[in-house]
């Protein structure tokens, strides 16, 4: 993979641009504090899909499946606020470091 191609890739390796038909989602690459916003986080994406359904919800699209969706995009939302409180608690926000998760 050519120099170029490194900078659009996350630390485990994966794109940090996902494309697919009628989808494209540019995800942030590098700690913003160092290289600045240059894409979305996956609590972004969860907020915009939480947002969706509720707004299903809102109409006569309201259904139980929304509401579980909902719970569960919630709980993702929830997890990924422990994983950074975790991380900053530790030192390891910016870092490319593990951190402990007990």
């Amino acid at each position: 993979m050519g120099e170029n191609m490194e900078k659009y890739r996350h630390i485990d390796g994966s794109e940090a641009i996902f494309e697919s038909p009628f989808i494209r989602i540019v995800f942030q690459h590098g700690n913003p504090e160092d290289v600045g916003v240059n894409g979305c986080k996956v609590e972004d994406v969860i907020d915009l899909l939480t947002n969706k359904l509720l707004d299903f919800q809102g109409r006569e699209l309201a259904c139980e499946e929304n509401a579980t969706a909902l719970y569960h995009l919630q709980m993702a939302r929830e997890a990924l606020l422990l994983r950074r409180r975790r991380r900053e608690m530790q030192g390891k926000i910016g870092k490319r470091e593990k951190h402990a998760s007990e």
